[in-house]
C-alpha cells in the first residue's frame, strides 16, 4: 500500500524515480524497490518525500497496515524460566496446593462435626468418639457448643476460603501466561 502511495504522489508531481533518486541522495532501484514494496524507506525518507510529493505524511501512509512481527522462540529464556520455576515454582505450587487440601479437610471436618455427634449420640455406639467421649455416655454440652460454632464459622469462613483459592489459581495463570511470552515472543 505504502508502494502505491509513492508511486502515485511521485507521478502526481511528474516525476521520474531518477529525480526523485537524485534530491534524496538514493539510488533509482531504492525508489523503485519502495514503490513495489520490496522495501520500505525509514520515517526521516518518509517526511522528505512528503515534502518533494508537496503532500502531507498521512497522505503517504493512509491505508497502510502495520506489518505482523514474527514470533520466535527464545531458548535461552525458555532454560531459565524452565529452570527457576522447576527450583521454585513446582515446589512453592505444591505446598499451596497441600496448604488449601489441608485447610478443605479441616473444614469439612468441622462442617460434619455436629452431624456426627446427632449421629454418635442417636445411635449410643460406644466405638464412635469425639474429643474422647463415646456415643454411649453421650457429650457435655460445650461439646456439642464446640461443634456448632466450628460448623457455623465453616459455613461463614467457606466463601472467603473459596474467593481466595480462585484467586491464587487467577495468579497462577496470570505468571504462567507471562512466562509463556517470555520465552514465545
Amino acid at each position: 500500500m505504502l508502494g502505491e502511495n509513492l508511486q502515485k504522489a511521485r507521478l502526481a508531481q511528474n516525476l521520474t524515480q531518477e529525480e526523485v533518486a537524485k534530491e534524496l541522495y538514493f539510488s533509482r532501484q531504492a525508489i523503485s524497490r519502495w514503490e513495489a514494496g520490496k522495501t520500505e524507506p525509514n520515517l526521516e525518507t518518509l517526511i522528505s518525500l512528503a515534502q518533494i510529493y508537496d503532500t502531507d505524511l498521512t497522505a503517504l501512509t493512509e491505508g497502510i497496515q502495520p506489518q505482523k512481527r514474527k514470533k520466535h522462540l527464545n531458548l535461552f529464556a525458555g532454560f531459565g524460566i524452565l529452570l527457576f520455576n522447576f527450583v521454585l515454582g513446582v515446589w512453592l505450587i505444591v505446598a499451596i496446593v497441600l496448604v488449601l487440601a489441608a485447610v478443605y479437610m479441616v473444614l469439612l471436618a468441622l462442617l460434619l462435626a455436629p452431624f456426627l455427634m446427632i449421629f454418635a449420640t442417636a445411635t449410643h455406639n460406644p466405638s464412635i468418639t469425639f474429643i474422647n467421649a463415646t456415643g454411649a455416655t453421650g457429650f457435655d454440652w460445650w461439646y456439642w457448643l464446640l461443634g456448632i460454632v466450628g460448623c457455623s464459622l465453616t459455613i461463614l469462613g467457606l466463601p472467603y476460603i473459596w474467593k481466595f483459592t480462585k484467586l491464587l489459581y487467577f495468579w497462577l495463570i496470570k505468571y504462567l501466561k507471562f512466562n509463556l511470552k517470555a520465552v514465545y515472543n
